[in-house]
């Protein structure tokens, strides 16, 4: 598991992930951070290394509060995400559901 998020941190500096990120902390960066980087920026292969390393429902967290959270800022990523790792049959009405609750928790705060 170690040398397969050292890959994924190797692959992320590649794609310029990390560009506002201190050297030093790089490598020490959190699994939520590491998850939510590969979501964004790499490619299925090391997504679905992502599940080989952590549990699903862990992933599926880091996207709803990462990614999902920014709709739609990251629209196609997340039907595409929905539909293909977290196997939600309507991945549209998934997304607006969340983003209805989203400000349906936000409104009841104000």
């Amino acid at each position: 598991m170690e040398n397969d998020r050292h890959i994924l941190i190797q692959k992320l500096k590649e794609e310029k992930a990390f560009w506002s990120y201190d050297n030093t902390a790089i490598d020490s960066i959190s699994d939520e951070e590491l998850i939510g980087k590969v979501l964004i920026h790499l490619d299925i292969e090391e997504i679905f290394a992502l599940f080989r390393m952590f549990p699903r429902k862990k992933i599926q967290k880091v996207w709803q509060e990462q990614i999902l959270s920014q709709e739609p800022l990251y629209h196609g990523l997340n039907r595409l995400y929905a539909f293909l790792l977290f196997d939600k049959k309507n991945p549209d009405r998934y997304i607006r559901d969340f983003r209805n609750k989203k400000y349906k928790s936000l409104i009841c705060k104000v």
